[in-house]
């Protein structure tokens, strides 16, 4: 017979969110941070975490709770053993893509070369019909990071190197690795695209929601965070989607702006039967011109390049990856075979 699990702190915030239509309420910011804080460092059964997020799930989260997960998250982290180096950009990278490839990649590969330190991490999900970025990442033959030590020396040696989100911290990913028990995505997406958690000078942040890219910048807001660039990407990754129009929400210097930039394709170039790698490498190589990668690269370029060097134009921002690509190592990845 099964052992009753004593209550304990965490109950508490369950039952705050489980109260039915008029008891239930949002979590206060605090109350958010010291749920988190105590997730973090497992003192919560794997019953009550289920709960609570699949509670949050049905009506969304709020600020306040972004912000105090964030917060917790950021503490926690923050105790680890810092990096050898300074991070320049913070690119979370967990949605994945179902009809195109991840494009972004060589968004980051072009701005690494010209010197920006970037540090990208996501997750993988087995059996879902989507291309993750670190099965690309493998495949193309770039290194996968399992510590610090790994990251310091990618970033010395090509500015750019990728992170697993186990990696990082084993107890997030077993949160996010509740959606294969619970059948559904949680919070925790929110929460590692949000935390840098290598406390990056700048951050970029690919939603798919509507309304997603508000709470990102309002929790930004809260947070004191210093740079961050915020989007509805190509299947919530954050990557400008050419063939739709785009509103860039960026949060800069404690000010939010807004910038709508138009689609950059009239017409669908997607190329969802052909997934093949080599669409990739050929564009960078300059020996074919992948007429969707084209674009999905060069806008994604800009929409960062933007938020890195304060340039608010479209045209500006069009004009710096421009230059950015034509910069690139166009042997890069053949180096690396």
């Amino acid at each position: 017979m099964r052992k009753k699990l004593a209550a304990n702190d965490f109950t508490q915030y369950v039952q705050i969110l489980g109260r039915g239509k008029k008891g239930a309420r949002s979590l206060t910011t605090e109350e958010a941070e010291h749920a988190m804080s105590l997730m973090l460092s497992g003192q919560v059964a794997p019953e009550q975490s289920g709960a609570f997020w699949m509670l949050i799930r049905i009506r969304e989260e709020t600020v306040e709770e972004t912000v105090g997960f964030t917060k917790a998250t950021r503490e926690y982290l923050s105790k680890k053993e810092p990096l050898g180096t300074k991070v320049d950009l913070d690119w979370p990278a967990y949605a994945g893509k179902r009809n195109e490839l991840p494009w972004f990649l060589l968004a980051a590969l072009a701005l690494a070369n010209t010197g920006v330190k970037i540090v990208m991490h996501g997750h993988t999900f087995d059996g879902e019909n989507r291309i993750y970025v670190e099965q690309s990442i493998q495949q193309l033959g770039l290194a996968i990071s399992h510590s610090r030590e790994d990251i310091t020396r990618e970033l010395e040696s090509r500015n750019f190197a990728y992170i697993p989100l186990a990696q990082i911290d084993k107890s997030l990913g077993d949160m996010m690795d509740l959606k294969y028990v619970l059948g559904l995505r949680s919070p925790v997406n929110t929460v590692v695209r949000m935390m840098n958690p290598f406390f990056a000078s700048h951050s970029v942040h690919g939603v798919f929601h509507r309304g997603y890219d508000e709470l990102h910048l309002s929790a930004c807001e809260l947070l004191g965070d210093a740079s961050v660039l915020v989007f509805r990407g190509g299947n919530g990754e954050a990557e400008v989607n050419p063939e739709r129009d785009v509103i860039l929400g960026k949060w800069q210097n404690g000010v939010a702006s807004w910038s709508d930039w138009p689609k950059a394709e009239k017409e669908h170039k997607r190329l969802k039967d052909n997934l093949d790698l080599s669409r990739l490498t050929d564009h960078w190589r300059g020996a074919q011109l992948d007429q969707f990668g084209d674009q999905a690269v060069r806008q994604t370029i800009a929409s960062v390049a933007g938020l890195l060097y304060g340039e608010t134009s479209h045209e500006g921002c069009l004009v710096l990856a421009d230059e950015i690509w034509s910069k690139r190592d166009k042997v890069f990845f053949d180096n690396l075979i």
